[in-house]
Parts: C-alpha cells; sequence; structure tokens
C-alpha cells in the first residue's frame, strides 16, 4: 500500500504544481492512516513532508480508502474522512483531487 500512496501523492503534487487549485491560498495537511499511511502537506507548490509551520485545514481518511476517492471513483464526501480547522480550504482541495 505504500508505495501505492507514495505514486498517488507524487502525481497528486505534479498535479497540483501544474494547474494549482482555485483559493488554495493556504496548506492543507492530509493524513492517510493505516497501511502505508503517513502525513503530507499540501500547498499551491504541491505536496512536501510537513515542516515547521502550521497548516490552515487538516484531513484526515483511511489510506485504504484514498485511491477509490482520490481517483473520484467515489466522492469523499461519501467517505470517512475529516477536516479539522478551515473546512472550505479543505473541501476545495479534496473538490479538486483527481489522480490519474
Amino acid at each position: 500500500m505504500r508505495a501505492v500512496l507514495t505514486w498517488m501523492i507524487a502525481v497528486l503534487s505534479n498535479q497540483v504544481a501544474q494547474a494549482p487549485v482555485a483559493g488554495l491560498d493556504a496548506g492543507v495537511a492530509l493524513t492517510l492512516t493505516g497501511p502505508g499511511g503517513g502525513t503530507w502537506w499540501i500547498d499551491e507548490a504541491g505536496a512536501f513532508a510537513p515542516a515547521n509551520g502550521t497548516v490552515a485545514a487538516h484531513v484526515t481518511a483511511p489510506a485504504l480508502t484514498f485511491p477509490d476517492w482520490g481517483t473520484q471513483r467515489s466522492s469523499w464526501r461519501d467517505r470517512d474522512v475529516t477536516i479539522t480547522g478551515d473546512a472550505e480550504l479543505a473541501a476545495r482541495f479534496l473538490d479538486s483531487v483527481n489522480v490519474i
């Protein structure tokens, strides 16, 4: 699962960097829990390892569900996705996620 998530996050990072998400004016943390999981920070430049500082929103979801909603085979809204912080910013980001 780690290899799948690593690939998906790399693709997502490139997509965000090449076509910035409208209104993504602050960082979002994405934590995928369980097998292969981890935490990544995403901003208009793409995804990167967590650093010192803060993010405006934090998204947490089971790692095993990310390949499904991260490719828009299902909606993140119908999955066990938790948002803390700026929910509007996180929703804008999550609505744009479509790893292909």
